[in-house]
């Protein structure tokens, strides 16, 4: 357990870890005041529950002191790189996708491949290529047209004769003849033009070249230039071009479900889609805006730092992080967010859709719900659409007393206990249709109010069940909801599926995964309903005997009830706490006492 001097903290900017009994560190932060930031920790009002937990699991806190806000932020981001911290948001970047490198200040440029771009190089980077199949692709189009050297510049040093590439005609060998500077250049500023969008005026360029060989009749040079520019037009069909000037950006995306975050950045260079990449990242304790930890750590991890980088929200004192990047580029880096441009909403959309596929595919791989099982539930039940939320009703009464209704939720397969409700049954018939018209009524009233009904209810029965609740979706005027009934054999499981406008019932165990499914959710809204049906029972049994105890009036009845669930957890209870509740004293509590033991025996006997 923590135990920390508030007053020893010093006030100034800094960098704080929590740590375990092991030494393992849990969360790293940085704060602008440490003092103010730790005993918000420690003393701050309605702490979220995973901080609360953090707290439970920390024993030590360590703390550096830094000069500025800024020195805060870099040493942060180096402390959750270097010791990965459970409790931050951390970007398991395992993608690195190739770049191209083009080193300008040498007499022969070559382009290399390479995964990180290297901190203050002034070579010109290209990328990221998100598919390393069409960049090779790229290449050897290109080496074609433009057949710069492909040897390191130690190999074009030692190297005595030309290697193969020179004798297919994707290489001019400047590492064994003399090769016109201006002439290699050339070819090298048609790359440069190819990666940075000038693909049509180069596409002209080499098109006069081609017809000024014709008319020279080099007709041989022309055919082969036209070779090459066939090839360059292919290459550029690929190419979507989505903004109208020829700019650099990386435009993010992100959306949450319950554990995690799913995030997707958009590659646009020179106005032209490079690619998309995409993260799952599990949700921890944040502080601020997540996307302020994940866009630290993708970009000081030797990515290119476009000159925009769009983002759906800001954070407070993100020009801090702008400023880190600015100096991480070596040039001018804006941070901002989405403008209402069409071809920025047209962004914006491809990287939506392509983030809500990330998610059902990432969901698949870990949920039968999104492996095929809400497809089917859809298909076997003949529903107009995938019932993310499944509700089951059972009603009981328990030794034909205690009349209930409990309802059980699902939320994508599994069990969603907020959504947990369980009913008093009001009516006077006992007749299952009667209570089942009564508590689905009012469960659907509920939630027409609250705006959350269910897409499919599950009822405990047959078919009368399924047309005294199709009739209660009648009198509702409810259309987005449907109803089933499910008919159980004799050995309490699911057998039958009754639909509405069809008259026999489906077979269910003739569909396994939905046949376990369904038995599933059946079983617990079962448990659930027996449940509650005893706890009422217990509580009405109690209440009738309480009504003879003598001194337990009204008040002393109430406390009663809503300290203890039946008659054996007050037999239980130690005379000192009984004679301690409000109203209570020595002699009444001995009173109650033996009153309820006596009582205790007898329905034993019975």
């Amino acid at each position: 357990m923590l135990n920390i001097n508030l007053e020893e903290i010093p006030k100034g900017s800094g960098v704080y870890l929590f740590k375990n009994v092991k030494g393992e560190v849990l969360y790293v932060g940085k704060a602008k005041d440490l003092r103010a930031r730790i005993t918000n920790y420690i003393r701050g009002p309605l702490l979220s529950p995973k901080i609360q937990v953090l707290l439970e699991q920390a024993t030590t806190l360590e703390y550096f002191l830094t000069e500025t806000e800024k020195e805060a932020l870099l040493l942060e981001a180096t402390f959750i790189k270097k010791y990965r911290p459970k409790y931050n948001v951390l970007l398991r970047d395992d993608k690195n996708y190739p770049l191209l490198r083009l080193s300008l200040d040498e007499d022969y440029p070559a382009l290399q491949i390479v995964r990180k771009r290297r901190r203050g190089d002034q070579a010109l980077y290209f990328g990221p290529f998100t598919s390393a199949r069409s960049l090779r692709e790229i290449l050897k189009l290109l080496s074609k047209t433009f057949p710069l050297r492909k040897c390191s510049l130690s190999e074009m040093r030692r190297r005595k004769t030309s290697c193969v590439y020179y004798q297919i005609g994707q290489c001019l060998a400047p590492c064994i003849y003399s090769i016109p500077k201006e002439r290699y250049h050339t070819m090298v500023r048609g790359v440069i033009d190819f990666f940075q969008g000038k693909g049509s005026e180069l596409l002209e360029r080499m098109k006069r070249e081609m017809e000024e060989l014709s008319e020279n009749l080099e007709f041989e040079k022309a055919a082969f230039l036209r070779d090459r520019i066939r090839d360059i037009e292919v290459i550029l069909e690929k190419q979507a071009v989505v903004l109208s000037d020829p700019v650099d950006l990386d435009l993010w995306q992100w959306t949450e479900d319950r554990d995690n975050l799913y995030l997707i950045v958009l590659y646009v260079r020179y106005g032209y889609l490079y690619g998309y990449q995409t993260f799952k990242v599990k949700k921890n304790l944040t502080e601020e805006s997540p996307l302020r930890d994940v866009i630290l750590q993708f970009y000081l991890e030797g990515k290119i730092i476009p000159d925009r980088i769009i983002l759906p929200e800001l954070w407070k004192n993100f020009h801090q992080e702008e400023e880190i990047l600015r100096e991480q580029a070596g040039k001018e880096v804006i941070l901002e967010t989405f403008n209402e441009t069409e071809e920025i909403k047209h962004l914006k959309n491809i990287a939506q859709r392509n983030l809500q596929n990330f998610m059902i595919i990432s969901k698949r791989k870990e949920s039968p719900w999104y492996s095929g099982l809400a497809e089917e539930v859809k298909k076997v039940f003949r529903l107009a659409e995938e019932p993310r939320y499944i509700e089951a009703i059972d009603l009981s009464q328990y030794y034909g007393q205690a009349r209930v209704g409990a309802i059980v939720c699902f939320f994508e397969g599994e069990p969603e206990k907020s959504r947990y409700r369980y009913f008093k049954v009001k009516t006077e018939a006992r007749d299952d249709f009667s209570m089942l018209y009564e508590v689905l009524t009012r469960r659907l009233q509920r939630g027409m109010v609250d705006k959350n009904l269910p897409h499919l209810i599950l009822i405990d029965g047959g078919k009368g069940h399924l047309e005294t609740a199709l009739r209660v979706l009648e009198d509702l005027d409810l259309r987005d909801v449907e109803v089933r009934s499910i008919a159980k054999n004799e050995k309490r499981e699911p057998e039958k599926v009754y639909l509405p406008g069809r008259k026999n019932p489906l077979f269910l165990p003739k569909y396994k995964e939905v046949y376990h499914f369904i038995g599933r959710v059946m079983v617990e809204a079962h448990r659930f309903a027996l449940s509650f049906a005893e706890k009422r029972l217990n509580k009405e049994t109690l209440t009738s005997l309480l009504d003879k105890v003598p001194g337990i009036g009204l008040k002393r009845k109430e406390i009663l009830l809503t300290r203890y669930q039946g008659l054996q957890d007050i037999v239980k209870a130690p005379l000192e706490e009984l004679s301690k509740l409000p109203g209570f004293n020595k002699r009444v509590a001995e009173t109650l006492k033996e009153f309820l033991q006596r009582e205790s025996v007898l329905q034993d006997q019975g």
